[in-house]
């Protein structure tokens, strides 16, 4: 059939009755009829300009176009389902409500219209001939909407349900420190009550995503929180893709939507195709078709102590959350909740035609493949890097080369500085657009202090950063051997200079010589990848020098890019680099390459909440069309195919832990010392400490124990001997230390030999791995060996 889809569309304005619409077009012309939008124009103020809106719908005629007929139409919002047409059926979304339950509550716009009775007549007389008119039942998006066509018009109407966007993208997740507040910022979405309970209830933390259609409105939404003393719990992320929106569904303890008398309400349902719970409000409408007090949620009357105490009853209870959230995706699941339903009901017509009892229906045809070209279009435009910063001050590399003297040296010797050099050049050339897109991820922040990990000379992204970000302090961390100190001058008066020094520290196992609490922004880019022991101390060191509320940027290389996954699938390993550099040691390579969700789940377990991850082709262009259509025909998150991972994530809370998946063992407890404190000469007793140094407890049984490892040696250095003890009489706090008597050798008898001793983490492996605890070495005769093997407890559970 050829399908007409009404619609009233206000300018500037787009929410979820828009999508609606579009999903309602792509069902129709994926079920095999030719569907379009019909929208038109609405301005409902003054009252005269809403009798000309009311009067140019019914004008308007679509029974045809061209001379080719309209079969049907399907009115979705008032005006626009006044169209002429012969054969009109009515999906409400909504009527006019002004007329109708708004009159009735004293909200209306048209109680202060001269013309208010007059309008809400003529608005009530043309709803009821236009449904009359119809030869098909009317539907109502809910059960709600159908409420209130029986009570104000005495129009029966069969709720029909329909998917949200994105329904087939959603997914579980953990269930976080956060509760999700999605969804347009408007009045009737009552932001002013979730931010009053958030007042009324001091464990929950939220997270608001959306913007207002009025500045002015959002504005005074931020104000109230700091009036109210919240801003530092509550995180505004402004308008999201719908990558982010999806993550953030996934990842919250549960979804907060107090609407005043809702229509439908998509947040509803995507918060139970997350298996998110749903903290709604006695008088919220369509949420209530859907959520049980109990159940799938919590409902709460539409005051703010209530509401605060539903936000707190499932930020102190992670398991209350999970069995709510699991009986949402059940009960939607059980709804029956499918376009293929919805078309079928509208159009009368299967997705599938029925065919006769004698024979089988066929096999569904596999669907055709996108061509190359247009797959090759999709993920080019999906993964394309953004453009340049509009006021920054260089347009290449070589405008910030001659704009500042990187070198030193050529000044105190008192030459002039040679020309750019045009191999170094062309090689920062190639990450331009990488630095490009690094400083589009730090739009819209304030940034007053920095320090990038992983930096070295020439300080080229520095110079960028001094010119967006006027007066910043910049700070640096390599490996030295030496810190290094630098006055960057910029060569006229038109850009800023700077000054940066850069201290030593191995940023994945020493801590950083830096204070709590001293940036406002962390960048690690393109270091991740060096790592060979322990990204999440990478992280939480960061966490720890970031301000409340500061930001960590990370830029790595993709492995499971389309270039990766290219790679693989032609035998070639996926790395982006991955040859190797021997004169760079153990970080002169990529030691490993990561998943772009690798790094928000890292940054989750280290008390960071992700702003944005996205992928981008920041060097090269190029794709493979036979892998852009691979990709496509498999329905692939395209934006998490670009070859590097942008993450940028807000300092939150503190450390959880090391994600499990990504760790053997828990590096963060592999922190101690060793030391002898006492030997006697005469008898051999010998009397050792060892320190916990770790931030956390240090377990003494059970899975992950702290224990030692004992390794003899003989007099030419062969190790004879190896052996798991535990000398350790019970657990170890942070900070504490324990006392282990050994007796080994008299000075007198001291045999050839050497005791090694080292700490070591039950069905993991010795510390001194890690790096952060040296063995301790002290002579011994083998017979001294066997008597301490044969009189120190075993770990607990070993044989």
């Amino acid at each position: 059939m050829r399908i007409g889809v009404l619609r009233t569309q206000v300018p500037f304005v787009t929410g979820g009755a828009e999508r609606h619409a579009a999903n309602l077009v792509h069902a129709l012309k994926q079920r095999g009829h030719e569907a379009c939008e019909i929208t038109l124009p609405f301005k409902w103020y003054p009252g005269e300009v809403l009798a000309d809106h009311i009067m140019a719908a019914k004008l308007i005629d679509v029974s045809e176009v061209e001379a080719v007929p309209v079969d049907l139409t399907i009115g979705l919002k008032f005006p626009a389902y006044l169209a002429k047409h012969p054969n009109r059926m009515f999906w409400v979304l909504h009527q006019h409500r002004q007329a109708y339950d708004q009159w009735d509550l004293g909200t209306s716009d048209l109680l202060d219209d001269p013309q208010g009775e007059a309008l809400r007549a003529l608005i009530t007389e043309e709803d009821r001939e236009a449904f009359a008119s119809s030869p098909h039942p009317i539907y109502a998006n809910s059960g709600n909407v159908a409420v209130r066509l029986k009570k104000h018009l005495d129009v029966a109407a069969q709720p029909l349900y329909h998917p949200p966007p994105n329904a087939e993208n959603l997914r579980a997740g953990a269930y976080g420190d956060y509760l999700f507040v999605p969804g347009r910022i408007n009045p009737s979405k009552r932001l002013e009550l979730t931010l009053q309970a958030l007042a009324h209830a001091p464990a929950t933390r939220l997270v608001i995503a959306g913007v207002a259609e009025n500045p002015a409105y959002q504005n005074h939404l931020v104000h109230m929180a700091e009036e109210m003393g919240i801003a530092a719990r509550v995180t505004w992320l402004g308008a999201v893709d719908d990558a982010t929106l999806i993550r953030h569904y996934a990842e919250a303890r549960g979804v907060v939507f107090v609407p005043q008398d809702e229509d439908y309400g998509y947040i509803t349902l995507e918060a139970m195709l997350s298996a998110k719970p749903v903290i709604t409000v006695t008088d919220a409408g369509g949420p209530l078709e859907f959520i049980t007090h109990g159940a799938e949620g919590l409902i709460t009357p539409p005051d703010a102590p209530a509401l605060g105490a539903a936000f707190d009853q499932l930020s102190e209870d992670a398991s209350t959350a999970e069995r709510m959230g699991q009986a949402g995706q059940a009960r939607y699941a059980a709804q029956n909740i499918s376009w293929d339903h919805v078309v079928e009901t509208l159009t009368g017509q299967t997705h599938v035609p029925v065919m006769p009892d004698t024979a089988p229906p066929p096999a569904p045809e596999a669907a055709a493949p996108p061509a190359p070209e247009t797959a090759l279009d999709i993920l080019r435009d999906t993964v394309a890097p953004p453009e340049a910063p509009a006021d920054l001050p260089f347009a290449n590399i070589e405008e910030v080369l001659e704009a500042y003297a990187f070198d030193e040296l050529p000044a105190a010797l008192g030459r002039p500085e040679p020309p750019i050099d045009a191999g170094l050049a062309g090689y920062l050339g190639t990450h331009w657009t990488r630095f490009m897109s690094t400083l589009r991820q730090l739009e819209g922040l304030e940034i007053t202090s920095a320090l990038d990990v992983g930096v070295f000379p020439p300080l080229v992204f520095q110079a960028l950063l001094a010119n967006q970000f006027k007066g910043i302090e910049m700070h640096g961390l390599w490996e030295g051997p030496d810190p290094y100190r630098q006055s960057v001058k910029a060569r006229s008066d038109k850009h800023p200079s700077f000054d940066i020094t850069l201290q030593v520290a191995n940023g994945e196992r020493d801590p950083w010589p830096y204070p709590d609490n001293s940036f406002d922004l962390v960048t690690g880019m393109e270091i991740l990848e060096h790592l060979a022991l322990d990204p999440y101390f990478f992280y939480t060191e960061a966490a720890r020098v970031l301000k409340p509320g500061g930001h960590i940027l990370i830029t790595t290389p993709n492995v499971v890019s389309h270039r990766g996954v290219w790679k693989s699938l032609n035998g070639v390993a996926p790395y982006s680099f991955g040859i190797f550099v021997p004169s760079g040691g153990v970080y002169g390579r990529h030691n490993r390459e990561y998943a772009p969700q690798e790094l928000a789940t890292i940054g989750t377990a280290a008390g960071f909440e992700t702003v944005r991850l996205q992928t981008l082709d920041v060097y090269d262009r190029h794709i493979e069309p036979e892998m852009a259509q691979i990709l496509v025909a498999r329905g692939d998150d395209l934006s998490m195919r670009g070859e590097n991972i942008q993450y940028l994530a807000r300092k939150a809370g503190d450390p959880k832990g090391v994600p499990e998946n990504l760790y053997h063992g828990d590096p963060t407890r592999m922190h101690g010392n060793l030391s002898v404190t006492e030997r006697e000469e005469a008898t051999g007793l010998t009397r050792l400490r060892a320190t916990n140094t770790s931030p956390s407890y240090w377990p003494t049984a059970g899975d992950r124990a702290t224990c030692m490892l004992a390794e003899w040696t003989n007099g030419a250095g062969e190790l004879r001997h190896q052996h798991l003890m535990q000398p350790l009489s019970g657990p170890l706090a942070p900070d504490e230390s324990s006392q282990i008597t050994l007796r080994l050798d008299p000075a007198s008898e001291t045999g050839a030999g050497t005791l090694r001793l080292h700490l070591y983490q039950s069905g993991v492996g010795v510390f001194s791995g890690r790096g952060r605890a040296a063995p301790l070495t002290l002579p011994c005769s083998e017979a001294a060996f066997l008597r301490m093997v044969d009189t120190t407890p075993l770990p607990q559970g070993a044989a």
